[in-house]
């Protein structure tokens, strides 16, 4: 079963492609601040907001949603169906191994 799912996620990041954008996505928080990038799968995205501490370093925080269209508008949601999950995943792997997310100790 597992590799059933496996191989279901690879197929669904071949199916689907990947997209990425970068500092010139439209999006924008409450204070103005542009994502870092903004990655993309079937319908779900993960977008990468990199932050600064007053001393200089650097954190990442992700956030997730999934977009789709409605009598010509354009909605989005954090609901996903099975298949929309698997292109979260899909999209979330990439964004893992582009962006260098790693477990800290």
């Amino acid at each position: 079963m597992k590799a059933l799912l496996i191989m279901i996620s690879l197929m669904t990041a071949a199916v689907v492609g990947f997209s990425q954008h970068t500092k010139d996505s439209t999006q924008l928080t409450e204070k103005g601040q542009k994502p870092k990038a903004e990655y993309k799968a079937g319908s779900a995205i993960v977008t990468v907001w990199e932050n600064k501490r007053s001393d200089g370093t650097t954190w990442k925080n992700f956030t997730v949603k999934k977009i789709y269209k409605k009598d010509d508008k354009w909605l989005s949601s954090d609901s996903f169906s099975e298949t929309e999950l698997l292109e979260l995943k899909a999209v979330i792997d990439k964004v893992i191994s582009e962006e260098a997310v790693t477990k800290k100790e």
